[in-house]
């Protein structure tokens, strides 16, 4: 079983990340520690996690993380990058409405010490032994590494979602949302000494990986094999995910970012990488910042920082797989 420490910013697939992770037996779930990312506040963040960990029946803690980026973007009139009401509601009408839907006030209530302090003192007291998964924005690595840079080398590995390599972004042409989000907090992790595996776009919003995506069979299958509230919450809830992604981008299905991160650090072997590589991240330009780059390759201009071999990306994903495992857990332990 894998220790985990499950950093999200609680909409689509981090829920679903939430519910593999709580029910999957070989991953113990020592916290969620919650970012203002997609969802739009901390409170909607520490909502939704709470709210999804009460639908598993399991005692998880919550953790309230950043509410701002490190150098937050300013408002340039181009809105919300993940609202898609403006776009869609022509086709999908009242169903849009539970696309990242408010949350009700949960039962339960966050943790009293921040997500930055109980990653810090997590990895001081088992240093070795925690497994670091971030699915939204990496703000609250950040600013843990600012406050402890030495909890960098006694996380075992830090999975982490986020930019985009051989296919286009989805923010700008060359730039994946949770690096853009907070691409200075991205430059901190990917630069400190933690051993770290990347899962970018391109093998997660890729459809040449099409069989690793959310698709209706998935739900028709998971409704014939399972029961209980997990289930009924899923079939309920994801077709409109589905069919936005469908539209919108044109992908094979929902794509599963968040869970095939967390599924990774207790079966890495779903995924082929890249050799260890020195990553990093574009902080200027409209376009370019928030792009990830990794120095591959001989380049005439040096960057002696190169030699900080601490990434490997994932670039391929055995999808069905993968799509089973997903299956079956939610299934079997809902």
């Amino acid at each position: 079983m894998v220790d985990v420490i499950l950093d999200i910013d609680s909409v689509g697939d981090d829920i679903l990340a939430v519910l593999y992770g709580a029910l999957n037996p070989r991953i113990n779930l020592l916290g969620i520690t919650t970012v203002n990312g997609a969802c739009g506040s901390i409170e909607q963040a520490v909502n939704v996690a709470l709210n999804t960990v009460e639908l598993t029946g399991k005692n998880i803690p919550v953790y309230a993380g950043a509410d701002r980026m490190l150098s937050p973007k300013k408002s340039d009139g181009e809105g919300d990058p993940v609202n898609f009401d403006e776009e869609l509601r022509w086709k999908f009408g009242d169903r849009l409405d539970k696309f990242n839907e408010i949350a009700s006030k949960p039962a339960r209530k966050p943790e009293p010490i921040s997500a930055v302090d109980f990653i810090i003192n997590s990895i001081n007291e088992r240093p070795g032994e925690i497994t670091l998964v971030t699915t939204g924005p990496v703000t609250n690595i950040a600013q843990a590494l600012r406050k402890d840079p030495s909890i960098a080398s006694k996380v075992k590995r830090a999975y982490v979602l986020g930019g985009a390599f051989h296919i286009h972004g989805n923010i700008t042409p060359v730039t994946e949302y949770n690096i853009w989000a907070d691409p200075e907090a991205a430059k901190i992790v990917l630069n400190s000494d933690m051993k770290i595996t990347l899962v970018p776009l391109d093998v997660c919003e890729n459809n040449q990986f099409a069989d690793g995506m959310l698709t209706r069979d998935h739900l028709g299958e998971m409704h014939q094999e399972g029961k209980g509230a997990v289930v009924d919450y899923i079939v309920n809830k994801f077709p409109i995910y589905i069919d936005i992604w469908r539209e919108f981008f044109q992908l094979g299905g929902f794509p599963m970012d968040d869970v095939i991160t967390l599924a990774l650090a207790a079966d890495p072997d779903l995924c082929e990488y890249t050799k260890d590589v020195f990553v990093d991240v574009e902080l200027e330009g409209k376009i370019a910042r928030g792009q990830t780059i990794a120095y591959f390759g001989r380049q005439i201009i040096k960057n002696e920082s190169r030699k900080h071999k601490n990434t490997q990306i994932a670039k391929s994903i055995d999808g069905k797989r993968f799509m089973n495992l997903f299956v079956k857990t939610i299934s079997c332990g809902s």
